[in-house]
């Protein structure tokens, strides 16, 4: 069973989305909940694994994600 969500966005990211008009935007913002979906749950087996506060372990898949993305 599919279930519909409505996505707010400001108006300088909703006139950029407009210049691709191409972009099929509900399948990316399907695949960017899938993506964070997917990091949540690693998250949930680092930090019941580890010593670290959640929070501390997300600060540090933030990082992680930004050293990788280089």
């Amino acid at each position: 069973m599919a279930h519909n969500m409505t996505v707010t966005v400001e108006d300088t990211l909703w006139t950029e989305m407009k210049k691709y008009g191409e972009v099929r935007w509900s399948y990316v913002m399907k695949e960017a909940a899938k993506e964070k979906l997917r990091a949540m749950a690693i998250l949930k087996k680092i930090s019941a694994k580890s010593n670290l506060s959640e929070k501390e372990i997300e600060e540090f898949s933030v990082k992680l994600g930004k050293k990788i993305n280089k």
